[in-house]
This record gives C-alpha cells, structure tokens and sequence, in this order.
C-alpha cells in the first residue's frame, strides 16, 4: 500500500456550481450490508446522481458540488457509515 496521497485542496467558498471529484474513504466498505446501505443513501438522496458515483474497495468516488460535500458527510454519519477521509481527487490544472 502506499504510503503518499497527492489531493487537491478543496475550496470551501466555491460556489461556482460545477461540480469536482472527490473521494470518501469508508470503512466496511468490502461488507456487502455497508455496500448495500451506501447504495441505497446515494440513490435516493437528491445531492448525486448515481451515473456520477464510482464504487471502489475502500470507498468510492463522486462528481459533487462543492457545498453539497458537508451534507453528504451528515447524511453518512447519520447513517452509521464510518468516514475515514475526504478529499479532492489529484488532478494538476496544467
């Protein structure tokens, strides 16, 4: 496993309305209930469509707005979904 992340700070005052990647790190993840119950939050929750989600092995990864991020960790930790991390997916603007 690696041991260097390389993130993009987040912007808390981007109001802008376009939409950037950022990952959630969740634990239990691998257990299909956790999985399941993910699923079922993020589909029938209004701040992601599900075609922007990508389900990985330690969490998953999603095009949101940036003010939608700290509701989407309410309605997780709401839920019992441990988040270990939050971040901005590294993409250098060349």
């Amino acid at each position: 496993m690696n041991d260097i992340l390389l993130v993009n700070k987040i912007n808390h005052k981007d109001f802008s309305g376009e939409k950037q990647k950022v990952f959630f790190q969740v634990g239990e993840i691998h257990l299909p209930r956790v999985e399941g119950k993910l699923m079922d939050l993020i589909g029938s929750s209004r701040l992601i469509d599900e075609k922007d989600v990508m389900y990985k092995y330690n969490g998953f990864e999603v095009d949101i707005l940036t003010q939608s991020i700290p509701i989407l960790v309410k309605l997780l930790s709401e839920n019992n979904i441990p988040i270990y991390g939050v971040y901005a997916v590294y993409n250098p603007k060349l």
